[in-house]
């Protein structure tokens, strides 16, 4: 076992700071994504990233911390310079753009968008940030249902402090400007109330390489605001209320084309607490909130093409509008009975309901470099869903041995209603009504913890959840040139049965401060959602591919499908050491996804929508980070992450593929005095230069690169400076 520990003190020869795990033995940290279960109690892959971790991290935006955090994926591309529609997040295979399984809060609250479940990771700033908590794989889902298959994420804010007025501000490239003020205030006996303000603007970078780059692209520039409130009471020693309200707004200029723009607005009112009820604890959330997604999309007059990047003029060819807005809440007790502690009884509930109109354009003629577009067609989609749920949970520990076995149980109950399609597109109308339909299920789950000895524990788990599909998967609709993608009210939830069994250490004596964790995951995954063409050759034989609109004449069809099967299965080692002034921390993640069987094999134009056997696309076969957390002096502290990951396919079709890349950031604080301190990171200090989406290519697994895909490079050399000052 020492030489096991001393070679892993050689891999993590960098590391960031040293992140709580299960295998840290923390008895105080209470874990809120498993609803109140210790750190120490997980027998599921858990991580907890406290606020001193989070803020020596020398990344400054929060998508970037959560991408260093081990075994989590983002794509390398700052969230405020994506499509709001085409941010990749996953948690061991599960989440890409076009199928998101993962589910992810802010303060036990849904943040993943209710229309298109991507997240917005710009609703709150790192500087308000206390912690951040992820659970990896399916374990948590007894208790959280839907989305949660693969893993949950769960963003604790900072709650207000009375008396104390917080700031951060930073400069950094690219003309980049951030600040966050908050500030609490006593607003009587033991009622504080608190506000916290953030503004980040910023020109941001060319993502298109220089050598394919048009004329009419630019750098994508941001600007996010958020304002935040809220109100805590204790009105008693076992009695704790809350009342939080929050505004946000994303915007986007030039994606990429110039005449691009996106506007992401999220808002929610959220209230609840818990107290003492019959032995044990009832706690109550509710929220109401809502938002809007407002895109304009652009085509290429005489099509754009990487080899003759100075051709091709662009267009506004669609306007998108999507609002929506979403009600929910939980009611949760939880008490111990004797061998039995960590009892959960409760039920949760959501709502969704969306509008989605389009408005489309048509190339109408050029008169120099002016183009005139007319109105070619709209589109409308609207739905609602609505989701149940029941669960218990408990946990026997049997008092003559080291045994801990937790078992659970839910029901989720999902409902769509009032689903519909109409518009008009080039004279063909059309109007579509979209049945109704219901899902109900009952999913168990099965875990344990065997402390075998002093420092070393044996864990493992079982589980079976679901995830519905998206609305926008069943609902959204748009044309692109003769392609039509249209609405598939017929798929199915995903459903899934995962297991995973690990092993925690704990050193001592010569290894104090040492903790080593690894973990075997597998899952088998029913239904597969993915994003394929399922029709080509649309024409008047075949009236359009069935749909009746002319405007689509020798275009393909495309629908969100439920592919096939397919299977997730890897294993995750993470460590930490803590050695006096130094930590260091590291985590190596194998992943092989694939499908097993699928309905879409048939090629079309020489790419296979879905094939098996090949890794899935937008999940790297591995991931490693590491880091190391250095106090030179009690004032002066410097930081290192590395991120190193290969080459992967960005879709499952395998025709587009991107780069892999290892990127190494640095950081450094200086506590000035009390209360003031100055901080600055570097990031991607090597100037890396990789394309984080990449080149198209003509066929499946080929080599023969397509003009018209527009290849992405991910962040650049960032350099930033700032201070953080209490008052």
């Amino acid at each position: 076992m020492r030489i096991a520990f001393i070679s892993l003190a050689g891999v993590l020869a960098w590391a960031s700071p040293a992140y709580a795990d299960e295998a840290s033995s923390t008895p105080d940290i209470i874990v809120t994504a498993a609803r109140g279960t210790a750190l120490k109690d997980m027998d599921v892959s858990t991580t907890v990233v406290n606020t001193a971790e989070i803020e020596a991290t020398p990344a400054t935006a929060t998508d970037q911390i959560i991408n260093r955090i081990p075994g989590v994926f983002t794509l390398n591309q700052p969230a405020a310079a994506l499509h709001p529609t085409g941010d990749t997040f996953s948690i061991r295979g599960f989440g890409t753009t076009t199928n998101v399984n993962t589910l992810v809060m802010l303060d036990g609250i849904p943040m993943n968008d209710p229309y298109f479940r991507v997240v917005d990771w710009n609703q709150i700033t790192k500087a308000q940030i206390a912690s951040i908590e992820v659970i990896r794989g399916g374990g948590a889902t007894s208790l959280w249902g839907n989305m949660a298959m693969g893993g949950v994420v769960n963003i604790v804010s900072k709650p207000p402090e009375a008396g104390h007025i917080d700031f951060d501000t930073n400069v950094g490239s690219y003309h980049t400007l951030s600040g966050t003020a908050t500030a609490g205030v006593a607003l009587a006996k033991d009622v504080v109330g608190g506000i916290s303000v953030s503004d980040t603007t910023s020109d941001g970078y060319n993502k298109t390489p220089e050598a394919y780059r048009s004329p009419y692209m630019a750098a994508t520039a941001s600007s996010n605001v958020n304002v935040d409130a809220s109100i805590h009471a204790t009105p008693s020693a076992n009695t704790s209320l809350f009342v939080t309200a929050l505004w946000h707004q994303l915007q986007e200029h030039d994606l990429v084309w110039a005449l691009t723009q996106n506007r992401w607005q999220t808002y929610r009112i959220s209230a609840g607490g818990e107290t003492v009820v019959a032995g044990g604890k009832l706690a109550l959330t509710g929220w109401y909130g809502g938002g809007a997604m407002n895109t304009t999309n652009v085509s290429e007059h005489r099509g754009f093409s990487i080899f003759v990047p100075a051709v091709g003029e662009p267009y506004v060819s669609q306007t998108e509008n999507a609002t929506y807005h979403n009600v929910g809440g939980s009611l949760v007790w939880q008490t111990s009975l004797g061998a039995l502690h960590g009892i959960k009884l409760g039920v949760d509930g959501r709502s969704l309901e969306a509008n989605d109109p389009l408005q489309l354009f048509a190339f109408a003629g050029q008169a120099g470099t002016q183009i005139a577009t007319a109105a070619s067609g709209n589109l409308l989609a609207h739905a609602q869903h609505h989701f149940e749920g029941v669960f218990a949970q408990a946990t026997f520990a049997p008092v003559t041995l080291p045994l801990e076995i937790t078992l659970g149980l839910r029901g989720d109950f999902w409902q769509t209603s009032n689903g519909s399609l109409s518009g008009n597109y080039l004279g063909s109308n059309f109007a579509d009504t979209i049945a109704n339909q219901s899902y109900a299920r009952f999913d168990p789950r099965i875990g344990a913890k065997f402390r075998l000895a002093d420092g070393v524990a044996l864990r493992g788990a079982a589980y079976r959840n679901f995830a519905a599909p998206g609305m926008n998967q069943m609902y959204r609709s748009f044309i692109s040139g003769t392609s039509y993608t249209t609405v598939n009210p017929g798929l199915r939830p995903q459903t899934n049965v995962g297991e995973e069994v690990g092993i925690d250490l704990t050193g001592s004596g010569a290894l104090a401060g040492l903790t080593l964790s690894a973990t075997a995951y597998s899952d088998h995954l029913k239904h597969f959602i993915d994003y394929a063409t399922v029709q080509s050759g649309c024409a008047v034989a075949n009236n359009y591919c069935g749909t009746g609109i002319s405007g689509i004449n020798t275009g393909n069809l495309s629908q969100y499908v439920n592919a096939g099967n397919a299977t997730l299965r890897g294993f995750e080692v993470l460590g930490a050491w803590t050695l006096g002034a130094m930590s260091l921390q590291g985590g190596f993640t194998y992943t092989d996804a694939h499908l097993t069987s699928s309905a879409y094999t048939t090629p079309s134009a020489g790419v296979i929508p879905d094939p098996t056997g090949q890794q899935l696309g937008q999940v790297p076969k591995w991931l490693a980070t590491a880091g190391a957390h250095w106090r030179l002096t009690p004032r002066l502290a410097v930081d290192a992450t590395v991120k190193s990951f290969p080459a992967y396919w960005n879709a499952t079709s395998h025709n587009q593929r991107n780069d892999g890349a290892t990127i190494v950031d640095l950081g450094a604080s200086w506590q000035v005095r009390r209360g003031l301190e100055l901080y600055t990171s570097l990031q991607n200090v090597g100037n890396v230069h990789y394309l984080d989406q990449g080149y198209g290519v003509t066929t499946s697994n080929g080599s023969v690169v397509k003009g018209s895909t527009v290849p992405a490079l991910g962040l650049p050399f960032w350099a930033t400076f700032g201070l953080r000052a209490q008052i």
